[in-house]
């Protein structure tokens, strides 16, 4: 299987600029009020809400013993209010008079073989909320004010409106991205990006481990939290906070507030009236 790796400051920087078991064959005609799940041959699972819903999503992974050295099995369970249609045979309904929760298996060999591990989400318009445990995954939440809580294996997007993105990491340190809209960013252990808007973001990054905390255009508020931080505020009147640890935090045009807190900090406010305290 996949491992997550950490984030340089740098790489930060440059990120701102089959049939299985348990599995039978399921598929049925899709409805006008009925969520998605597909999947490609050996491929990522792929969830996606119908236009107009209002998804509560909640998708979570168990290995489950094969018996084997050479593979083992990965159930993904997704559950939300409205039924769920499938369309591949590594999927089946638990219950067949509830199609509101789905079960998947992939099947992983050593190193890595065999199906892929991961799944997409896409929660459509309208304000949805999803949380995602134990696997790598990207969640999109689109149109709508969306609250949206993954861990280090998922990449969050909260889309256009003001949205709360709460964890995120992914295989290449991508965490979340607020979208345009006011967004709170809580628990970066890699990248946030707020992306155009007033967001808020707090990373939670400790130790050598970096957040790289990036907050676009608009009047933000960062605290980049207890590890050794690369924090950017962009275009705006911004609040920037390193809070402990070794940081590097950029204000960039704007009337900007950079402190740095405890530890060996660089500060630079750039372009515009800015207050700068170093501890």
């Amino acid at each position: 299987m996949r491992t997550l790796r950490a984030i340089s400051a740098t790489a930060a920087l440059g990120l701102a600029l089959g049939g299985g078991l348990f599995s039978v064959s399921t598929a049925q005609a899709a409805t006008a009020s009925s969520a998605t799940l597909t999947r490609a041959t050996y491929g990522t699972f792929s969830y996606k809400a119908a236009a107009g819903q209002t998804n509560n999503l909640r998708v979570t992974t168990k290995e489950v013993d094969a018996g084997s050295e050479d593979y083992h099995y990965l159930r993904i369970t997704f559950r939300d209010n409205y039924n769920i249609t499938i369309s591949t045979d590594k999927c089946t309904y638990p219950s067949a008079t509830d199609h509101k929760v789905v079960e998947c298996t992939a099947v992983i060999g050593v190193g890595g073989t065999g199906d892929m591990d991961d799944y997409n989400a896409d929660l459509g318009d309208g304000n949805d909320t999803a949380t995602a445990t134990g696997a790598l995954a990207t969640i999109s939440g689109g149109k709508g004010n969306d609250v949206i809580k993954g861990d280090l294996g998922t990449v969050l997007y909260g889309g256009d409106g003001n949205d709360r993105l709460d964890g995120g990491g992914g295989v290449y340190g991508e965490g979340a991205d607020g979208g345009a809209g006011n967004d709170t960013l809580t628990n970066c252990e890699s990248t946030c990006q707020g992306g155009p808007g007033n967001d808020s973001l707090t990373g939670t990054a400790t130790g050598q481990d970096t957040s790289g905390l990036f907050g676009d255009d608009g009047n933000d508020v960062i605290h980049a939290g207890a590890g050794a931080d690369f924090v950017y505020g962009g275009r705006g009147n911004d609040k920037l906070y390193g809070d402990s640890g070794n940081d590097t935090i950029y204000g960039n045009t704007g009337n900007d507030l950079l402190h740095g807190g405890t530890g060996t900090d660089k500060l630079s406010g750039g372009a515009g009236t800015n207050k700068v305290y170093q501890n």
